[in-house]
């Protein structure tokens, strides 16, 4: 087994403090503004790490932080749009995931 040089810490460290930044930014924006959509960074950022698994886990996160987004952003669209646009994102960063999986799997 691998062991995980210093570039690979320093990818999580990006892709972590990323994830957290877009969800501060989508808990405080109204429902219906889509900052959810930028959750395809720090996915894009796993490419780069040598941990095996680090994009189903991110995007597991991506997923959890989306419906947290739901719950605590302040109101702005319709129950019906903001719940699409959320399902559409889960949807989005899945499938996201799915290309960016590593061929070693």
């Amino acid at each position: 087994m691998e062991k995980p040089n210093q570039a690979d810490h320093s990818v999580t460290v990006v892709i972590v403090a990323l994830t957290a930044i877009l969800f501060v930014l989508d808990v405080l924006t109204p429902l219906g503004i889509a900052i959810w959509a930028l959750y395809a960074l720090p996915l894009g950022f796993t490419r780069w790490s040598a941990v095996k698994h680090l994009v189903f886990i991110v995007a597991g996160a991506c997923t959890a932080l989306i419906i947290l987004g739901y719950v605590y952003s302040p109101p702005g669209a319709s129950f019906e749009v903001a719940m699409i646009n959320r399902m559409l994102g889960v949807l989005m960063v899945w499938i996201t995931a799915f290309f960016l999986r590593p061929e070693r799997m």
